[in-house]
Protein backbone atom coordinates (compact mmCIF):
# COMPACT_ATOMS: atom_id res chain seq x y z
CA UNK A 1 0.00 0.00 0.00
CA UNK A 2 1.43 3.51 -1.05
CA UNK A 3 2.04 6.08 1.12
CA UNK A 4 1.06 9.79 1.05
CA UNK A 5 4.03 12.81 0.31
CA UNK A 6 4.76 13.86 3.10
CA UNK A 7 4.06 17.61 2.51
CA UNK A 8 0.60 16.65 1.89
CA UNK A 9 0.31 15.31 5.37
CA UNK A 10 1.79 18.61 6.93
CA UNK A 11 -0.85 20.32 4.62
CA UNK A 12 -3.80 17.79 6.30
CA UNK A 13 -2.43 19.15 9.53
CA UNK A 14 -2.52 22.24 9.11
CA UNK A 15 -5.99 22.92 7.96
CA UNK A 16 -7.38 20.88 10.91
CA UNK A 17 -5.33 23.88 13.16
CA UNK A 18 -7.70 26.09 14.93
CA UNK A 19 -7.22 29.73 13.98
CA UNK A 20 -5.98 31.38 16.21
CA UNK A 21 -8.37 34.80 17.62
CA UNK A 22 -7.54 37.91 16.00
CA UNK A 23 -5.76 40.99 18.52
CA UNK A 24 -7.66 43.75 18.79
CA UNK A 25 -6.83 45.97 16.23
CA UNK A 26 -6.45 43.51 13.82
CA UNK A 27 -10.31 42.75 14.78
CA UNK A 28 -10.95 46.82 14.40
CA UNK A 29 -8.94 46.74 10.94
CA UNK A 30 -11.71 44.14 10.20
CA UNK A 31 -14.32 45.39 11.07
CA UNK A 32 -13.74 48.86 9.64
CA UNK A 33 -13.12 47.08 5.84
CA UNK A 34 -15.96 45.39 6.04
CA UNK A 35 -17.90 48.62 6.86
CA UNK A 36 -16.38 50.00 4.40
CA UNK A 37 -17.27 47.49 1.53
CA UNK A 38 -20.81 47.92 2.50
CA UNK A 39 -21.07 51.68 2.75
CA UNK A 40 -19.41 51.27 -0.92
CA UNK A 41 -21.77 49.09 -2.02
CA UNK A 42 -24.84 51.26 -1.05
CA UNK A 43 -22.97 54.27 -3.04
CA UNK A 44 -22.79 51.88 -6.52
CA UNK A 45 -26.37 50.99 -5.88
CA UNK A 46 -27.02 54.80 -5.77
CA UNK A 47 -24.91 55.73 -8.23
CA UNK A 48 -26.79 52.48 -10.82
CA UNK A 49 -30.07 54.21 -9.81
CA UNK A 50 -29.02 58.22 -10.64
CA UNK A 51 -27.51 56.97 -13.53
CA UNK A 52 -30.36 55.02 -14.75
CA UNK A 53 -32.64 58.25 -13.94
CA UNK A 54 -30.45 60.50 -15.17
CA UNK A 55 -32.03 61.16 -18.67
CA UNK A 56 -35.54 62.24 -17.06
CA UNK A 57 -36.91 65.10 -19.16
CA UNK A 58 -39.31 67.89 -18.31
CA UNK A 59 -41.09 69.11 -21.45
CA UNK A 60 -42.70 72.51 -21.54
CA UNK A 61 -46.17 72.92 -22.22
CA UNK A 62 -44.91 74.91 -25.27
CA UNK A 63 -42.76 72.21 -26.35
CA UNK A 64 -42.65 68.81 -27.63
CA UNK A 65 -39.54 66.28 -27.58
CA UNK A 66 -37.91 63.52 -29.84
CA UNK A 67 -36.03 60.55 -28.54
CA UNK A 68 -32.54 59.81 -30.73
CA UNK A 69 -30.96 56.52 -29.54
CA UNK A 70 -27.77 55.72 -30.34
CA UNK A 71 -28.23 58.49 -32.95
CA UNK A 72 -31.20 57.45 -34.67
CA UNK A 73 -34.30 59.23 -34.24
CA UNK A 74 -37.38 57.27 -32.61
CA UNK A 75 -40.66 57.17 -33.66
CA UNK A 76 -43.40 58.91 -31.58
CA UNK A 77 -43.54 62.70 -30.24
CA UNK A 78 -43.26 63.27 -26.56
CA UNK A 79 -45.74 65.74 -25.49
CA UNK A 80 -45.74 67.86 -22.79
CA UNK A 81 -45.19 66.57 -19.19
CA UNK A 82 -42.24 64.46 -17.23
CA UNK A 83 -40.09 62.25 -19.91
CA UNK A 84 -37.53 59.37 -19.20
CA UNK A 85 -35.37 57.63 -21.70
CA UNK A 86 -32.22 55.23 -21.50
CA UNK A 87 -28.65 57.35 -20.15
CA UNK A 88 -26.80 59.11 -21.94
CA UNK A 89 -25.03 58.36 -24.11
CA UNK A 90 -27.75 55.85 -25.19
CA UNK A 91 -30.61 57.83 -25.64
CA UNK A 92 -30.84 61.70 -26.30
CA UNK A 93 -33.91 64.54 -25.71
CA UNK A 94 -34.00 67.06 -28.24
CA UNK A 95 -36.52 69.25 -27.29
CA UNK A 96 -38.24 72.15 -29.90
CA UNK A 97 -41.12 74.84 -29.30
CA UNK A 98 -43.56 73.60 -31.56
CA UNK A 99 -46.36 75.44 -29.68
CA UNK A 100 -44.77 79.09 -29.39
CA UNK A 101 -44.66 81.51 -32.15
CA UNK A 102 -41.00 82.88 -32.73
CA UNK A 103 -40.07 86.54 -34.13
CA UNK A 104 -36.84 86.77 -36.84
CA UNK A 105 -36.11 90.32 -38.12
CA UNK A 106 -34.79 90.16 -41.56
CA UNK A 107 -32.21 93.39 -42.46
CA UNK A 108 -30.49 91.71 -45.55
CA UNK A 109 -32.55 93.79 -47.85
CA UNK A 110 -31.82 97.31 -46.16
CA UNK A 111 -29.35 99.87 -46.61
CA UNK A 112 -26.48 99.71 -44.02
CA UNK A 113 -26.82 102.17 -41.38
CA UNK A 114 -23.68 104.29 -40.07
CA UNK A 115 -23.42 104.87 -36.34
CA UNK A 116 -24.48 108.06 -36.70
CA UNK A 117 -27.76 106.70 -37.95
CA UNK A 118 -28.64 104.06 -35.62
CA UNK A 119 -31.98 104.52 -34.02
CA UNK A 120 -32.50 107.24 -36.34
CA UNK A 121 -36.07 107.40 -37.38
CA UNK A 122 -36.13 107.17 -41.56
CA UNK A 123 -37.59 110.42 -41.98
CA UNK A 124 -34.38 111.71 -40.67
CA UNK A 125 -31.93 109.44 -42.87
CA UNK A 126 -30.21 112.06 -45.74
CA UNK A 127 -27.63 110.57 -48.20
CA UNK A 128 -26.21 112.71 -50.63
CA UNK A 129 -26.60 112.27 -54.68
CA UNK A 130 -22.78 111.81 -54.65
CA UNK A 131 -22.73 108.77 -52.64
CA UNK A 132 -23.59 105.21 -53.93
CA UNK A 133 -24.98 102.34 -52.75
CA UNK A 134 -21.94 99.58 -51.75
CA UNK A 135 -23.26 96.20 -52.54
CA UNK A 136 -21.20 94.63 -49.53
CA UNK A 137 -22.95 96.45 -46.91
CA UNK A 138 -26.26 97.80 -48.89
CA UNK A 139 -29.22 95.42 -49.36
CA UNK A 140 -31.85 96.03 -51.94
CA UNK A 141 -34.73 94.44 -53.91
CA UNK A 142 -34.86 95.05 -57.95
CA UNK A 143 -38.57 96.01 -59.27
CA UNK A 144 -39.88 95.69 -62.14
CA UNK A 145 -39.75 98.93 -63.03
CA UNK A 146 -36.01 98.41 -62.87
CA UNK A 147 -36.07 100.26 -59.48
CA UNK A 148 -34.30 99.62 -56.34
CA UNK A 149 -36.60 99.22 -53.00
CA UNK A 150 -34.71 98.56 -49.04
CA UNK A 151 -36.93 97.08 -46.94
CA UNK A 152 -37.42 94.97 -44.07
CA UNK A 153 -38.72 91.92 -42.91
CA UNK A 154 -40.14 90.68 -39.50
CA UNK A 155 -41.27 86.87 -39.80
CA UNK A 156 -43.01 85.17 -37.21
CA UNK A 157 -42.92 81.24 -37.64
CA UNK A 158 -43.85 78.17 -35.52
CA UNK A 159 -42.05 74.65 -35.51
CA UNK A 160 -45.47 73.14 -36.33
CA UNK A 161 -44.32 69.34 -36.63
CA UNK A 162 -41.28 68.75 -34.65
CA UNK A 163 -40.77 65.28 -36.26
CA UNK A 164 -40.43 66.47 -39.65
CA UNK A 165 -38.56 69.26 -38.63
CA UNK A 166 -36.17 66.86 -37.43
CA UNK A 167 -36.06 63.73 -39.83
CA UNK A 168 -36.00 66.18 -42.95
CA UNK A 169 -34.04 68.88 -42.04
CA UNK A 170 -31.85 67.65 -39.18
CA UNK A 171 -32.03 70.66 -37.33
CA UNK A 172 -32.56 70.67 -33.37
CA UNK A 173 -32.20 73.89 -32.77
CA UNK A 174 -34.55 76.91 -33.14
CA UNK A 175 -31.69 78.69 -34.79
CA UNK A 176 -30.89 76.16 -37.42
CA UNK A 177 -34.83 76.59 -38.33
CA UNK A 178 -34.02 80.55 -38.13
CA UNK A 179 -31.57 80.03 -40.35
CA UNK A 180 -33.96 78.44 -43.01
CA UNK A 181 -36.62 80.37 -42.94
CA UNK A 182 -33.87 83.43 -43.64
CA UNK A 183 -32.57 82.16 -46.29
CA UNK A 184 -36.24 81.57 -47.71
CA UNK A 185 -37.14 85.01 -47.27
CA UNK A 186 -33.88 86.43 -49.10
CA UNK A 187 -34.54 84.61 -51.82
CA UNK A 188 -38.97 84.92 -52.19
CA UNK A 189 -38.56 88.66 -51.76
CA UNK A 190 -36.44 88.84 -55.06
CA UNK A 191 -38.31 86.89 -56.66
CA UNK A 192 -41.79 89.17 -55.87
CA UNK A 193 -40.17 92.08 -56.04
CA UNK A 194 -39.23 91.08 -59.66
CA UNK A 195 -43.14 91.27 -60.22
CA UNK A 196 -44.25 94.49 -59.05
CA UNK A 197 -43.11 98.19 -59.33
CA UNK A 198 -41.19 100.07 -56.42
CA UNK A 199 -44.33 102.26 -56.07
CA UNK A 200 -46.81 99.14 -55.77
CA UNK A 201 -44.30 97.89 -52.89
CA UNK A 202 -43.59 101.03 -50.88
CA UNK A 203 -47.13 102.65 -50.99
CA UNK A 204 -49.73 101.11 -53.20
CA UNK A 205 -49.59 97.06 -52.22
CA UNK A 206 -47.88 96.68 -48.79
CA UNK A 207 -50.65 94.06 -47.91
CA UNK A 208 -50.72 92.48 -51.08
CA UNK A 209 -46.75 91.77 -50.97
CA UNK A 210 -46.63 90.54 -47.21
CA UNK A 211 -49.34 88.11 -48.19
CA UNK A 212 -47.48 87.20 -51.05
CA UNK A 213 -44.45 86.62 -49.50
CA UNK A 214 -46.13 84.82 -46.48
CA UNK A 215 -47.91 82.66 -49.22
CA UNK A 216 -44.73 81.30 -51.00
CA UNK A 217 -42.37 81.17 -47.70
CA UNK A 218 -45.09 78.59 -46.61
CA UNK A 219 -45.31 77.02 -50.39
CA UNK A 220 -41.42 76.32 -50.46
CA UNK A 221 -41.20 75.08 -46.61
CA UNK A 222 -44.30 72.20 -47.37
CA UNK A 223 -42.13 71.12 -50.45
CA UNK A 224 -39.51 70.74 -48.37
CA UNK A 225 -41.33 68.86 -45.86
CA UNK A 226 -39.64 71.03 -43.00
CA UNK A 227 -42.67 70.66 -40.81
CA UNK A 228 -42.55 75.15 -40.53
CA UNK A 229 -45.14 77.81 -40.66
CA UNK A 230 -44.99 81.30 -41.27
CA UNK A 231 -48.21 82.77 -39.37
CA UNK A 232 -47.30 87.01 -40.14
CA UNK A 233 -44.98 88.38 -42.42
CA UNK A 234 -44.72 91.91 -41.73
CA UNK A 235 -43.05 94.59 -44.40
CA UNK A 236 -41.40 97.59 -42.47
CA UNK A 237 -39.52 100.78 -43.54
CA UNK A 238 -39.59 99.90 -47.47
CA UNK A 239 -38.01 103.20 -49.24
CA UNK A 240 -36.05 103.80 -52.07
CA UNK A 241 -32.62 104.33 -51.79
CA UNK A 242 -31.68 107.91 -49.67
CA UNK A 243 -29.87 109.32 -52.46
CA UNK A 244 -33.38 109.70 -54.89
CA UNK A 245 -35.96 109.31 -52.15
CA UNK A 246 -36.70 113.19 -52.69
CA UNK A 247 -37.11 112.91 -56.41
CA UNK A 248 -39.12 109.98 -55.30
CA UNK A 249 -41.62 111.74 -53.09
CA UNK A 250 -41.77 114.59 -55.63
CA UNK A 251 -42.49 112.29 -58.27
CA UNK A 252 -45.88 110.74 -55.75
CA UNK A 253 -47.12 113.58 -54.77
CA UNK A 254 -47.11 114.52 -58.53
CA UNK A 255 -48.95 111.26 -58.85
CA UNK A 256 -51.63 111.90 -55.97
CA UNK A 257 -52.26 115.35 -57.44
CA UNK A 258 -52.89 113.60 -61.08
CA UNK A 259 -55.11 110.88 -59.30
CA UNK A 260 -57.33 113.48 -57.40
CA UNK A 261 -57.51 115.76 -60.10
CA UNK A 262 -58.78 112.39 -62.16
CA UNK A 263 -61.46 111.39 -59.33
CA UNK A 264 -62.86 114.62 -59.28
CA UNK A 265 -63.81 114.99 -62.80
CA UNK A 266 -65.16 111.60 -62.56
CA UNK A 267 -67.09 112.97 -59.44
CA UNK A 268 -68.31 115.99 -61.34
CA UNK A 269 -68.69 114.08 -64.19
CA UNK A 270 -71.32 111.84 -62.61
CA UNK A 271 -72.86 114.26 -60.53
CA UNK A 272 -73.46 116.46 -64.32
CA UNK A 273 -74.75 113.34 -66.09
CA UNK A 274 -76.90 112.37 -62.91
CA UNK A 275 -78.28 115.66 -62.40
CA UNK A 276 -78.97 116.03 -66.68
CA UNK A 277 -80.41 112.08 -67.40
CA UNK A 278 -80.75 110.62 -63.84
CA UNK A 279 -79.91 106.89 -62.57
CA UNK A 280 -79.78 105.83 -66.55
CA UNK A 281 -77.25 107.70 -67.61
CA UNK A 282 -74.60 104.87 -67.58
CA UNK A 283 -77.31 103.33 -69.71
CA UNK A 284 -77.52 105.99 -72.10
CA UNK A 285 -73.71 106.43 -72.37
CA UNK A 286 -73.28 103.00 -73.63
CA UNK A 287 -75.55 102.99 -75.68
CA UNK A 288 -74.64 106.55 -77.37
CA UNK A 289 -71.06 105.61 -77.58
CA UNK A 290 -72.32 102.41 -79.65
CA UNK A 291 -74.17 104.54 -81.89
CA UNK A 292 -71.00 106.07 -82.00
CA UNK A 293 -68.85 103.22 -82.86
CA UNK A 294 -71.67 102.32 -86.05
CA UNK A 295 -73.01 99.56 -83.92
CA UNK A 296 -71.99 96.73 -81.83
CA UNK A 297 -71.63 92.24 -82.50
CA UNK A 298 -74.76 91.96 -81.53
CA UNK A 299 -76.38 95.15 -81.51
CA UNK A 300 -77.52 96.89 -84.94
CA UNK A 301 -77.90 100.62 -85.45
CA UNK A 302 -81.44 100.47 -86.02
CA UNK A 303 -81.79 98.27 -82.88
CA UNK A 304 -79.57 100.97 -80.89
CA UNK A 305 -81.76 103.69 -82.22
CA UNK A 306 -84.69 102.56 -81.21
CA UNK A 307 -83.18 101.71 -77.17
CA UNK A 308 -82.37 104.88 -77.33
CA UNK A 309 -85.80 106.44 -78.27
CA UNK A 310 -87.44 104.24 -75.83
CA UNK A 311 -85.11 105.70 -73.32
CA UNK A 312 -85.30 109.17 -74.31
CA UNK A 313 -89.36 109.03 -73.68
CA UNK A 314 -89.65 106.19 -70.57
CA UNK A 315 -86.37 106.18 -68.82
CA UNK A 316 -84.74 109.28 -68.68
CA UNK A 317 -84.90 111.61 -65.65
CA UNK A 318 -83.15 114.51 -64.36
CA UNK A 319 -82.92 118.01 -66.83
CA UNK A 320 -82.69 116.02 -69.78
CA UNK A 321 -86.25 114.02 -68.85
CA UNK A 322 -87.78 117.51 -67.76
CA UNK A 323 -86.56 119.65 -70.94
CA UNK A 324 -87.65 116.12 -73.00
CA UNK A 325 -91.44 116.28 -70.99
CA UNK A 326 -92.13 120.07 -71.80
CA UNK A 327 -90.92 119.42 -75.15
CA UNK A 328 -93.27 116.58 -75.54
CA UNK A 329 -96.20 118.85 -73.68
CA UNK A 330 -95.56 122.27 -75.84
CA UNK A 331 -95.68 119.98 -78.94
CA UNK A 332 -99.02 118.36 -77.95
CA UNK A 333 -100.24 122.24 -77.21
CA UNK A 334 -98.80 123.22 -81.11
CA UNK A 335 -100.40 120.57 -82.50
CA UNK A 336 -103.70 121.58 -80.97
CA UNK A 337 -103.39 124.91 -81.27
CA UNK A 338 -102.86 124.35 -85.16
CA UNK A 339 -105.83 122.17 -85.51
CA UNK A 340 -107.99 124.43 -83.85
CA UNK A 341 -106.78 126.56 -86.57
CA UNK A 342 -107.46 124.30 -88.80
CA UNK A 343 -110.88 123.44 -87.53
CA UNK A 344 -111.57 127.23 -87.30
CA UNK A 345 -110.28 127.88 -91.15
CA UNK A 346 -112.77 124.68 -92.11
CA UNK A 347 -116.20 126.08 -89.98
CA UNK A 348 -115.52 129.94 -91.16
CA UNK A 349 -115.02 129.25 -94.94
CA UNK A 350 -118.15 128.57 -96.02
CA UNK A 351 -119.76 131.50 -94.07
CA UNK A 352 -117.06 133.39 -95.91
CA UNK A 353 -118.31 132.60 -99.13
CA UNK A 354 -121.37 133.26 -98.26
CA UNK A 355 -121.21 136.83 -96.98
CA UNK A 356 -117.30 137.85 -96.59
CA UNK A 357 -118.18 141.45 -95.80
CA UNK A 358 -120.08 140.26 -92.86
CA UNK A 359 -118.24 137.49 -91.65
CA UNK A 360 -115.06 140.27 -91.33
CA UNK A 361 -116.91 143.15 -89.36
CA UNK A 362 -117.86 140.19 -87.13
CA UNK A 363 -114.19 139.29 -86.97
CA UNK A 364 -112.98 142.62 -86.44
CA UNK A 365 -115.26 143.07 -83.53
CA UNK A 366 -114.59 139.52 -82.22
CA UNK A 367 -110.71 140.94 -82.42
CA UNK A 368 -111.20 144.19 -80.81
CA UNK A 369 -112.92 143.12 -77.52
CA UNK A 370 -109.66 140.32 -77.10
CA UNK A 371 -107.55 143.18 -77.37
CA UNK A 372 -109.47 145.27 -75.11
CA UNK A 373 -109.89 142.53 -72.67
CA UNK A 374 -106.26 142.00 -72.30
CA UNK A 375 -104.85 143.17 -69.16
CA UNK A 376 -102.50 146.26 -68.92
CA UNK A 377 -104.75 147.71 -72.08
CA UNK A 378 -106.12 151.36 -70.63
CA UNK A 379 -109.57 152.45 -72.11
CA UNK A 380 -111.06 155.45 -72.68
CA UNK A 381 -114.48 156.81 -74.46
CA UNK A 382 -114.25 160.05 -76.22
CA UNK A 383 -117.90 161.54 -77.82
CA UNK A 384 -118.28 162.01 -80.98
CA UNK A 385 -117.19 165.58 -81.74
CA UNK A 386 -115.26 165.89 -78.45
CA UNK A 387 -111.72 166.62 -78.52
CA UNK A 388 -109.81 165.88 -75.68
CA UNK A 389 -105.94 165.95 -75.04
CA UNK A 390 -105.06 164.54 -72.20
CA UNK A 391 -101.49 163.78 -70.57
CA UNK A 392 -101.25 160.39 -68.56
CA UNK A 393 -97.93 159.52 -66.45
CA UNK A 394 -97.54 156.20 -66.38
CA UNK A 395 -98.69 153.95 -63.81
CA UNK A 396 -96.29 152.76 -61.26
CA UNK A 397 -98.68 150.07 -59.60
CA UNK A 398 -99.90 149.24 -63.76
CA UNK A 399 -95.95 148.97 -64.31
CA UNK A 400 -94.84 146.39 -61.90
CA UNK A 401 -97.86 144.28 -62.38
CA UNK A 402 -96.38 144.35 -65.92
CA UNK A 403 -93.17 143.12 -65.32
CA UNK A 404 -94.49 140.94 -63.03
CA UNK A 405 -96.40 139.55 -66.18
CA UNK A 406 -93.64 139.85 -68.55
CA UNK A 407 -91.24 137.81 -65.90
CA UNK A 408 -93.97 134.96 -65.32
CA UNK A 409 -94.43 134.23 -68.88
CA UNK A 410 -90.51 133.74 -69.43
CA UNK A 411 -90.97 130.28 -68.07
CA UNK A 412 -92.85 127.79 -69.69
CA UNK A 413 -96.31 127.22 -68.96
CA UNK A 414 -97.25 123.96 -70.60
CA UNK A 415 -101.34 124.48 -69.24
CA UNK A 416 -101.03 128.01 -70.62
CA UNK A 417 -100.46 127.26 -74.42
CA UNK A 418 -103.71 125.55 -74.80
CA UNK A 419 -105.67 127.84 -76.90
CA UNK A 420 -108.71 129.64 -75.92
CA UNK A 421 -110.59 131.28 -78.65
CA UNK A 422 -113.87 132.49 -78.25
CA UNK A 423 -116.37 131.16 -80.20
CA UNK A 424 -117.75 132.91 -83.63
CA UNK A 425 -121.96 133.07 -83.85
CA UNK A 426 -122.08 131.52 -86.95
CA UNK A 427 -125.34 130.61 -89.03
CA UNK A 428 -128.74 131.95 -87.31
CA UNK A 429 -126.75 132.68 -84.38
CA UNK A 430 -125.25 135.29 -86.31
CA UNK A 431 -128.39 137.38 -87.23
Amino acid sequence: MDQEPPHDQHAHRNLDVPEEPLDAANQSLADALRASFSILKGIMMVLVVLYLFSNVKRVDSHEQALVLRLGALQAGVREPGLRWAFPFPIDEFVTLPTKKSNDLLIRSHTFHRRKDEEGKPLKFLVRGTSSGLDPSLDGALVTADAGLVHTQWKITYKIRDVSRFVTNFRGDTVESAADLVRTLVETVGIHVASEMTAEEIIRTRVDAVQREIRHRLNDRLEKLNSGIIVTLVEMFEPTPPLQIRGAFDATQRAENDKKTKIDEARREETRILSRAAGAVYKELVEVLDALEAGGTEDRSIEDLQAELDCMLTEKVEGEAGRLIREASAYHAVVVGRMQSDVDLYRTLLPEYERNPDLLIARLWEQTKGEIFDQPGVTKFFRPPGAEIRIHIPLDEEQTRLEEQRRLQEQSFDAGGLRPGRKKVPLGPEAD
